[in-house]
C-alpha cells in the first residue's frame, strides 16, 4: 500500500500530493471470516475521496502470495475518525477496542509532536442512539422491503425485464445491509459495493451471514452477479442472467432482510435495556493517553 502511493504521489507530482501520508492501518473483524478487513487512516481528505486508488490498492493487497483472500478497506482521515470517537460511535471505538494495530506513520508533525493521535471516546449517548437506531432501521427496513417488491414483481415480467429485475435486486440487498450496518454501528460506507457492506456487516455479526448459505462455487456466482447489476444491469447490453438466477437471488435477499431485521431488533433491544453499547474506553495499543486532538 505504501508502494501505490508513492506511485500516486509520483503521478500527481502537486505540492499537496507530496505531502499524502498513511497514518494508520488497524486490522478489524474475526479472524476466522473469509476476509481482511482495513480501517485506513490517511492525512488528506482529498486522498480519502480517491476512490479509483484504494480499488486498485484493495486489490493488490488481495492478491498478495501472503493474504489470499478478499480485502475490505475503510478510507477516512484522522479527523473524521476522532470526530466519531468523540461521537461514541460504536463501529470506530469497537475497531479502536478489539483492532490491531498493523502500521503506523511515526514522523512527527511540524511541531515535533506526534501527528497520528486518535482521540478518546466519550460514553455515547444511549437515549438518542436508541432513537437514531428506531429511525434508521424503520427507513431502511422499508427500503429493502420495497425494493424486493419491486424486483419480484420485475421478474414475473419475464426475460425482457431481467436486467431491471437485478438492478432491484441488488437495491434491496444493499438496503438491507444499510439497515443493519447504520442500526447496529450507525456507521456504512458510502459505497455500493455489496461485497465491501457484506463483509462489514459479517465482521459486526458473522450469523448475517446465513442468508447466503450454503456457500458453493455456483452460488458465490450468483452473488457476483448481484453484485455486478448496480453498474452492468443498467448499463451494459451484454450482462446476462436468469429467471433461475434471480429467483435464487430473490430468496436469498428475502432472508437477508429477515436476518437484519432480527438483528437490528436485538441491538435496539439491548439499547433499550441500556446494554447496547459498551463504554468505548481508549485502547492502549491505539489510543494515545496524549493530548486530546
Amino acid at each position: 500500500m505504501l508502494e501505490e502511493l508513492q506511485a500516486q504521489i509520483e503521478t500527481q507530482g502537486s505540492a499537496r500530493a507530496r505531502r499524502y501520508r498513511l497514518l494508520k492501518l488497524i486490522l478489524f473483524g474475526p479472524v476466522t471470516h473469509p476476509g481482511m478487513n482495513l480501517l485506513v487512516i490517511v492525512s488528506h481528505r482529498a486522498l480519502a475521496e480517491m476512490s479509483a486508488f484504494w480499488d486498485e490498492a484493495e486489490e493488490r493487497v488481495a492478491q498478495d502470495r501472503q493474504v489470499k483472500c478478499p480485502v475490505t478497506l475503510i478510507v477516512h482521515t484522522l479527523p473524521d475518525v476522532n470526530r466519531c470517537l468523540k461521537d461514541g460511535a460504536p463501529f470506530f471505538c469497537e475497531i479502536i477496542n478489539q483492532g490491531i494495530l498493523a502500521y503506523e506513520d511515526s514522523e512527527p508533525g511540524k511541531d515535533g509532536h506526534p501527528k497520528n493521535i486518535l482521540a478518546k471516546p466519550i460514553d455515547p449517548n444511549r437515549q438518542r442512539a436508541f432513537g437514531l437506531g428506531m429511525e434508521l432501521h424503520s427507513d431502511w427496513r422499508n427500503a429493502a422491503e420495497q425494493a424486493l417488491f419491486l424486483g419480484k414483481v420485475s421478474i414475473e415480467q419475464g426475460e425482457e425485464w431481467n436486467r431491471r429485475s437485478a438492478f432491484q435486486l441488488n437495491q434491496a440487498a444493499e438496503s438491507a445491509y444499510r439497515m443493519f450496518l447504520l442500526t447496529a454501528t450507525r456507521y456504512a460506507p458510502a459505497s455500493h459495493n455489496l461485497g465491501k457492506l457484506r463483509s462489514l456487516a459479517r465482521a459486526v455479526d458473522p450469523r448475517i451471514d446465513e442468508a447466503w448459505a450454503p456457500l458453493q462455487k455456483l452460488y458465490n456466482r450468483h452473488f457476483e452477479l448481484l453484485q455486478r447489476a448496480y453498474v452492468e444491469a443498467r448499463y451494459s447490453p451484454s450482462y446476462e442472467t436468469n429467471a433461475d438466477i434471480l429467483a435464487w437471488q430473490a430468496d436469498r435477499i428475502e432472508v437477508l432482510i429477515s436476518l437484519a431485521d432480527a438483528l437490528c431488533l436485538e441491538h435496539l433491544d439491548r439499547l433499550e435495556a441500556g446494554r447496547g453499547e459498551q463504554n468505548c474506553m481508549s485502547s492502549r495499543t491505539l489510543v494515545s493517553s496524549g493530548d486530546d486532538r
